[in-house]
């Protein structure tokens, strides 16, 4: 489906949609959340470098993980849970 065929099947429906007055305040939470504006991420650069660098290890195999269920049976087996 092109862009203009898209927009026509969205105005048609969106028409739809706004005649029924309960489905407008849900509507305008959709539109609000799409139109926040970015904010500062609290996570610091220096953490996602972090998590880059280990990534890149894992990938790489220079390290390993663990399943799930490895670290379950590993505190099962070191705090008795």
């Amino acid at each position: 489906m092109g862009a203009l065929e898209l927009r026509n099947k969205l105005t048609e429906q969106f028409n739809l949609f706004i005649q029924d007055d309960s489905k407008l305040v849900a509507l305008d939470g959709i539109f609000d959340a799409m139109n926040v504006v970015d904010s500062p991420s609290l996570v610091s650069e220096e953490h996602y470098k972090i998590v880059e660098e280990r990534r890149r290890k894992y990938h790489s195999g220079e390290t390993k993980g663990s399943s799930w269920e490895e670290v379950k049976q590993s505190l099962k087996s070191k705090y008795g849970f």
